[in-house]
This record gives structure tokens, C-alpha cells and sequence, in this order.
């Protein structure tokens, strides 16, 4: 009786199966079986095998009825125990500037790179030095140093950074992107002095009891240097970009966000990337608007022209929390020697302004991204949100906040109530609970770092990013750290925040395709849907969840083509 059980349902599948792909039986021209699939579909989270044909899922069940659609051609693809899921979908991060930072020295600590004292500074300084033997007053880049985790636990200064050469003008990028250090050439160089103002929205950092800057530079003051002293063009970046998506690929990507796009030329390296490599990630870049024009007509749109388009535009409301640079309602836990009350504070202090903004491109139909960290800032770019619904009445906007590290339970029961999304930095979590507890946020509000568990609970669409190159493009990482809430020291932070594994999968896949407007085409495995796929060595919910940061990418592949191949590297 149990075998005609099986018989019975395995033959209804298969009627279901053809009646969904609404197309006479066709070959596939791949099969997959032999393992787990976890398809981010509620209707049937799980299947035992998938056909893809023409770049499309033909068929997902079991085993039986997908090996239906088996022709003489068909690849039958055996994953050996393994799992299949869909392809990790990228919902914040930083394409270009992976490639750019690639040009760099660099300056990551462990368990990221090498750099935990000024003196391991200093040495990939002269290494960097000896290596791209720069011209004559040419720019010398480092990126990704954490003050926290120097021996010295303090940010460089332009005196330490003159040790390495006064003749060379030197800029050292914090990891955050949000602050950077100059040597005094480079001070020089910039126009900074003890007359120079503090730009607004940005800090120049003095020499205690003086007005000469110290090279430390914030924000709105450092940023307008990128674009001057980061220049790698030409030929160099289009190979740079090409192997930063060869590193979002290994990493199970196949949808990747550039967030902040201000370079036409950027755009037109990576058409020409995926024209000549005929399949890669898609990508979908926001226009840093507080970069170039407010009013600049972006020319967003949902279809993609050589595996590029323009998702919409980013706001940056404020800056980042360990360089003490978000705007928080509340002050810093621990005050710094002179400080009062310190709370960081916005990029754009106006409000009337940020509301005139997004109701601009609310009302052109353009999706807005807002970089809001601290509470104070998401205070701000809510109140700009419903500005903007007000002005221009209801729509799909799907307005993603980015970040939101710092919460509080009547912002997540007012976004329950607009049209916004969320995408949380959960890295955080790890890399900087311990710092969160003990200096920048103390135990109360580092407990609620990064709540997307309530965030889930109130029913407002959530991701969960890794922000490259802040953090490495690693989403097993990212899943393990929402999972787990495990710091580097090895704390339990905030246990009622975490999330189960298939919520943490969701948040990397189908989530980030709503939030995309993509849920039709990306995010599950579906008939009719992309044959976007991730293959990984084991379940991520079948293992130990302290386990899952070690689960390994196999195979990436988009639209029924292999983009990465872990056993062909």
C-alpha cells in the first residue's frame, strides 16, 4: 500500500509540474538530483531534484516525475549528497569600490588580513611602496584599518602615517569608508588647516587644545577626496571588476549591488564584462545622489541591458558606529575625553531637504535606498519616507533602509505602517559586538544590534548584507552570524534576536528579490523562475548552526550556465 502511495504521488507531481509550466513536455537540458533541494518556496520547501531548460526551472519535485523530462542531451547532474539552493542574492553592498580597494594597500586585521598594530601598518606601507614604486608625489592608498583592532586601540594620525614618507601625500581609508587618516603632505594637499572650517556634515580633527588638524578627517570631509585620490581607470579597472565578480561568484552570487554608482565609465566596463564573458552576476546599481546632481534624471528601470541596470538611488543619512560617527538618538555609551553628550551627527542636517528629495524621485517612480545607521538617522529618513507618501500618494516604493543597527520598538511599529524594507550589516554582530558593549552602544543597546528577528515578527521585509568591501562578500558568514549572534570574543549578543536557518536563507534570497522587485524571476526555485543556483557542500539546516560558517560554495550558476566551479580553481 505505501508503494502505491509513492506511485500516486509522485504521478500527481508530475501533472502538477507540467500543469505550472503551462508547456509540452520538453527535454531539460539539465537535471539535478542526488541531493537537497531547498527551494525558498513555503508551497514546497523541499525537493529531491530540478530540471532546467533554456536558463528556466522546468521542473522541481522529486526525483522521479523531474527525471521525466530526461532527454538523449540532457546533463544529468548528480549532487552527491550535497545542497542546492537558490542563487545568494546581494542586498547592500559596494561592487566598484571592491575593485578599487583592490588597488590598494591593505589594511584589514585578522581574521580578515594581517594589520593589528601601527607597526604592521607601517610594513605594508613600505611593502606597498617597494611593490607600485609610485611616481613622484603620486598618491599612496591604504584601506581597511580598524582602530579597534590595533594594538594601540586608537585611529592613526597624520604624524604616525609621516613615519612612512612625508615626500608621498598619503590617505588611509577606515574600513567603514566613513572616516580616513592624511599624512601631513596629504593634509597639505587637501587644504586643510587651522583656518579650515568643519565641512558640514563632516569633522576635521584637531591636535588637542589646537586648531590644527590632526589627519584624522570624517565623513562629509574625507569623501569628496575619494573620487580625486582613489582613481583607478582604464584597462586596470575593468580587470579589477572582473575579478571582484569573480570573488561575489565564488561566493554563491548571482545578483550583486553596486551601492554607490557615480562613474558612467564603471557602468560601461561592466556591460562590456558581461558582453565579452557572454554570463556572469547580474548587477544592479544605486546612484549616490549626494554625489552628483539631486535632480539627475538616473533613468532606472527593471530590465537589464548586458547584465547591468539601475535599481534606483542611495541617500547617506549618516555615518558608521564604530568610528563613532552614526547619529543615535541616545549618546555614545562611553564619552570621550572633551566630549559632552556626543551622539554623532547627520550628513544632511536638514530635513525639509531630505523630504524635497525623496518625494523628487517618488514622484518619477525612482526606488530609493536610505543609508540610515543610527536610530536618530533612521528617525530622519522615515520621516522623509512618509513626507514622501503623503506628497505622492501610495505605489509599490519598497524603500530599503540600509543598516539599521540601532533600532527602537516604536520605529519597527512605524515601519510596519510605510511602504519600506530593511537591510541589516549583521557582520556587526561579530566583528564588533565586543566593542559595541563595552564603548560605543553599552549592553542595553548592543543586545538589540541588528533586530531582524523583530524586524521579521512585525512583518517587514528584511536582508541581512555584508556591505563589501566593509566586510568580505562571505554569506555563509553573514547566515552563521544571524543564526548564532556569536561576537569574535565569543559572546552570545542579544539571544532573542536571532533567527532560524531558513529565515536567515530567506533573508538572503527571496527577500532580496522583492526588495529588488525581481520575486517573479530570482529568489526560489520555482517552475518558470531563473535557474540561479547555489550549490553547497552540506544543508546549512541540517548541521550543527555553529557549523554553517564553514559550509562551502561548490558551484554558482545563472541562468542554467556555471559561473564558479570549486573544482576547477
Amino acid at each position: 500500500m505505501k508503494l502505491i502511495l509513492q506511485g500516486v504521488f509522485a504521478l500527481l507531481l508530475g501533472f502538477t509540474m507540467q500543469a505550472q509550466s503551462d508547456q509540452a513536455p520538453v527535454a531539460a537540458d539539465s537535471i539535478y538530483f542526488g541531493g537537497t533541494v531547498l527551494t525558498m518556496n513555503d508551497a514546497m520547501p523541499r525537493a529531491r531534484a530540478v530540471a532546467v531548460h533554456d536558463g528556466r526551472i522546468l521542473a522541481v519535485g522529486e526525483e522521479t516525475p523531474v527525471r521525466a523530462y530526461q532527454g538523449e542531451r540532457t546533463r544529468m547532474i548528480d549532487l552527491q549528497g550535497r545542497a542546492l539552493m537558490p542563487g545568494f542574492i546581494d542586498s547592500h553592498s559596494h561592487l566598484s569600490m571592491v575593485a578599487i580597494k583592490s588597488a590598494t594597500a591593505e589594511m584589514s586585521p585578522p581574521p580578515v588580513g594581517k594589520v593589528d598594530s601601527l607597526a604592521a601598518m607601517e610594513a605594508v606601507f613600505r611593502a606597498h611602496l617597494e611593490k607600485t614604486r609610485p611616481a613622484p608625489g603620486e598618491w599612496v592608498v591604504g584601506w581597511g584599518y580598524d582602530h579597534s583592532k590595533l594594538a594601540e586601540n586608537r585611529h592613526p594620525t597624520a604624524a604616525d602615517l609621516d613615519r612612512v614618507s612625508t615626500e608621498y601625500p598619503i590617505l588611509l581609508i577606515h574600513f567603514s569608508s566613513h572616516q580616513a587618516v592624511l599624512n601631513s603632505r596629504g593634509l597639505e594637499l587637501a587644504g586643510y588647516n587651522a583656518d579650515s572650517p568643519d565641512p558640514s556634515g563632516g569633522v576635521i580633527a584637531r591636535k588637542p587644545g589646537t586648531r590644527e588638524p590632526n589627519g584624522i578627517i570624517e565623513e562629509q570631509a574625507w569623501i569628496p577626496l575619494f573620487r580625486k585620490v582613489v582613481n583607478v581607470r582604464g584597462d586596470e579597472m575593468a580587470s579589477r571588476l572582473e575579478k571582484a565578480l569573480d570573488i561575489y561568484a565564488a561566493a554563491g552570487f548571482t545578483t550583486v549591488q553596486d551601492g554607490a554608482v557615480s562613474d558612467p565609465r564603471t557602468v560601461a566596463h561592466l556591460k562590456d564584462i558581461h558582453e565579452k564573458r557572454g554570463m556572469g552576476p547580474d548587477i544592479i546599481g544605486f546612484a549616490w545622489v549626494q554625489e552628483v546632481a539631486g535632480e539627475r534624471e538616473i533613468g532606472a528601470g527593471k530590465a537589464y541591458d548586458r547584465g547591468y541596470r539601475t535599481g534606483g538611488v542611495k541617500f547617506v543619512l549618516d555615518g558608521g558606529s564604530p568610528g563613532r560617527t552614526a547619529y543615535l538618538r541616545e549618546p555614545y555609551f562611553v564619552q570621550k575625553e572633551g566630549e559632552k553628550n556626543y551622539r554623532g551627527y547627520p550628513h544632511v542636517a536638514s530635513q525639509d531637504k531630505i523630504n524635497r528629495q525623496v518625494t523628487s524621485y517618488y514622484a518619477r517612480d525612482i526606488p530609493v535606498n536610505i543609508h540610515a545607521l543610527g536610530d536618530a538617522a533612521l528617525d530622519m529618513g522615515l520621516d522623509a519616507v512618509a513626507y514622501a507618501e503623503a506628497q505622492q500618494g501610495g505605489g509599490d516604493r519598497r524603500t530599503n533602509m540600509i543598516h539599521l543597527q540601532v533600532v527602537a520598538d516604536d520605529q519597527i511599529e512605524r515601519m510596519k505602517h510605510l511602504d519600506v524594507t530593511a537591510t541589516f550589516q549583521v557582520t556587526h554582530n561579530y566583528y564588533f559586538g565586543d566593542l559595541h558593549l563595552a564603548n560605543t552602544l553599552g549592553p542595553k543597546r548592543a543586545n538589540r544590534l541588528n533586530p531582524l528577528q523583530s524586524m521579521l515578527k512585525a512583518g517587514v521585509s528584511s536582508t541581512i548584507h555584508h556591505d563589501a568591501p566593509v566586510h568580505p562578500a562571505d554569506q555563509m558568514l553573514i547566515i552563521w552570524a544571524v543564526v548564532n549572534r556569536v561576537t569574535l570574543g565569543g559572546v552570545l549578543l542579544g539571544p532573542q534576536e536571532r533567527v532560524s536557518v531558513m529565515d536567515a536563507l530567506k533573508a538572503s534570497t527571496i527577500n532580496a528579490a522583492y526588495q529588488y522587485f525581481e520575486e517573479g524571476s530570482k529568489g526560489s526555485i520555482e517552475v518558470g523562475k531563473l535557474a540561479d543556483f547555489v550549490i553547497l557542500d552540506a544543508d546549512p539546516t541540517a548541521v550543527d548552526p555553529m557549523a554553517i560558517k564553514n559550509i562551502a560554495v561548490r558551484q554558482t550558476i545563472k541562468a542554467g550556465q556555471v559561473i564558479y566551479s570549486a573544482d576547477s580553481q
